[in-house]
């Protein structure tokens, strides 16, 4: 288990079923906020004092760093088009 600061001892994090997506829970289990591992952002939706937001927030980017998805790249053609072209003929 991750020790949080005295701070935080009142808020709890989830991870959700949605694929990296961590909820901030209070005492009384309400949703506070989300945070997106896949894009860093902090999605707020109770109001929080800025302090205990700023803990918050710099507590969960170093616990749950953001993870870049998998880069996309483009097939690679083995055969340049002019070659293929000239030798359907």
């Amino acid at each position: 288990m991750m020790q949080k600061p005295p701070a935080l001892s009142s808020y709890h994090f989830k991870r959700t079923k949605t694929d990296g997506l961590i909820q901030v829970l209070n005492e009384g289990s309400y949703v506070m906020a989300e945070y997106s591992e896949r894009t860093g952002v902090v999605r707020w939706q109770r109001v929080v004092l800025a302090t205990q937001k700023e803990k918050i927030e710099r507590w969960l980017c170093e616990h749950y760093p953001v993870h870049a998805p998998p880069a996309q790249t483009a097939p690679v053609r083995t055969t340049s088009r002019a070659k293929a072209v000239s030798s359907a003929r």
